[in-house]
């Protein structure tokens, strides 16, 4: 069935540049005692590291600010084209490879093939998998959400992104997301495999039992070379 992925630009008081975020409206208890509402506004972070913690007000900022166009992809078979994604899987691969050294060009048609392996295009997809945390398109765990809000490995020198389940809801945040951890798993695979797409693609499933993995970058190559 198609799924309506209501990608519409935020409001100017939902988006923020990276280094700030967006405190919501709300009512401020004076000495008084008298109650005073406070608008929507944004502050800066504070600073934990030099490192910036992107919030998803930063994701969605950053996307809908760029003036760059990109070309169409292909449709991934049986599914409708969604090409609302495009732009999107292309903006965040091209932004976390200009912020990372020797990270390989990805084919975003994967990314396009990625998403419909893992939810089908469904933006609000739950996990397939009996007590999974997954959600989204690129079906996103709490465990990766925390995983990114913090330095992960000494050999992987990143900002952090903070984001809740609800803000994987839209496909900007969710693909960003996605996308950044897929970065996180090339940098742990062994010096070796680096540039092994296919390892790179099953690292991303991470299942516990390799025949799992080989099924599912089976069924991700299959629609990656049957796209139209």
């Amino acid at each position: 069935m198609p799924y309506n992925l209501n990608i519409i630009k935020p409001s100017k008081t939902e988006m923020c540049p990276p280094g700030y975020h967006i405190v919501k409206g709300h009512y401020r208890k004076c000495k008084s005692g008298v109650k005073t509402w406070v608008d929507t506004h944004k502050r800066k972070n504070r600073s934990r590291s030099k490192k910036i913690t992107y919030y998803s007000e930063n994701l969605l900022y950053l996307y809908w600010n760029s003036e760059k166009s990109y070309k169409k992809l292909k449709r991934i078979k049986p599914f409708p084209a969604y090409h609302e994604l495009d732009a999107i899987i292309q903006f965040w691969l091209k932004y976390w490879e200009s912020k990372l050294k020797k990270f390989p060009k990805l084919d975003p048609l994967l990314i396009k093939a990625i998403i419909a392996k893992e939810s089908s295009f469904n933006p609000k997809a739950d996990p397939k998998v009996a007590h999974s945390t997954a959600y989204g398109l690129m079906q996103i765990v709490d465990k990766s959400r925390a995983a990114l809000s913090k330095r992960i490995d000494s050999s992987v020198s990143m900002e952090y992104i903070d984001v809740s389940r609800e803000d994987l809801e839209d496909p900007v945040v969710n693909i960003a997301v996605g996308t950044r951890w897929l970065v996180v798993k090339y940098f742990l695979l062994r010096k070796k495999d680096k540039g092994n797409i296919n390892k790179l693609v099953k690292l991303y499933y991470g299942h516990r039992e390799e025949k799992e993995n080989d099924r599912y970058l089976k069924k991700v190559l299959e629609y990656y070379n049957t796209s139209l």
